[in-house]
């Protein structure tokens, strides 16, 4: 049987920010790197190697539906600029929140459910490309755990969750403190990966998260192996229908 033919390097990317009170400095962080990001994606190396040569991508944030002081859920189109980006992440507050669980399970719901266009179609800002022709990625940055059963839908499950981002064909990337083990589940999507990030004796796991993104250094180098990693995984087999 002959192998499928691939589509490379390009890719639909949503960066999933918890936006509660406490993510002010990650927030800032992954703004003043995604120039950095989409450049390391788009650059090949020395050696020639594989780049994203289509990509797309958009800021959505993410707090906590058991609280109404702050919009549970903020949407944004897929842009293919980066200044567009910029503005984006410049425009998610860190705000809100309520108790430390958020409801990250109903905003990866969402993006999973989130419609396709249509194969022969021009593309939409507010839908994924079609399965076939573009890898998807959601790219999870939270210093809190999630919130189980779901409460939209109500009732669903992780399991729900994790079935949905299979069909939808999405790959996570997960930045959330070490000490929440349940984003292990998580990572059982298909070529996810959890980068758990480490508590020092006695520190929170908010405080985890604003040490490990406060050296532009170490964290620049972070984003540029996170676009390393994301080119490499930027072939699609294409659905011939």
């Amino acid at each position: 049987m002959s192998q499928q033919p691939k589509v490379k390097g390009i890719a639909d990317i949503v960066f999933l920010l918890d936006a509660t009170g406490s993510m002010g400095p990650c927030i800032h962080a992954v703004k003043q790197n995604i120039t950095k990001f989409v450049t390391t994606l788009t650059t090949p190396n020395p050696n020639g190697g594989a780049v994203v040569k289509d990509w797309r991508a958009k800021v959505v944030g993410y707090r906590d539906l058991d609280y109404t002081d702050c919009p549970p859920y903020v949407d944004n189109p897929f842009v293919s600029n980066i200044h567009q980006l910029e503005a984006q992440l410049s425009s998610l507050t860190a705000d809100g929140g309520g108790d430390e669980p958020e409801t990250l399970l109903e905003a990866l719901y969402k993006l999973a459910a989130m419609p396709a266009t249509g194969p022969n179609a021009d593309l939409d800002p507010n839908a994924w490309r079609p399965v076939g022709a573009a890898r998807r990625f959601v790219v999870v940055f939270t210093d809190a755990p999630f919130k189980e059963p779901l409460r939209e839908p109500r009732g669903a499950s992780i399991d729900d969750v994790i079935l949905n981002l299979m069909t939808a064909k999405i790959v996570l990337h997960i930045f959330a403190p070490k000490k929440f083990d349940r984003y292990n589940t998580l990572a059982e999507v298909d070529k996810a990966q959890w980068y758990a990030i480490p508590l020092q004796e006695g520190q929170t796991a908010q405080a985890a998260l604003a040490d490990y993104t406060s050296d532009p250094s170490r964290f620049g180098k972070i984003i540029e192996q996170l676009a390393k990693t994301i080119t490499v995984q930027s072939e699609v087999p294409l659905v011939l229908e």
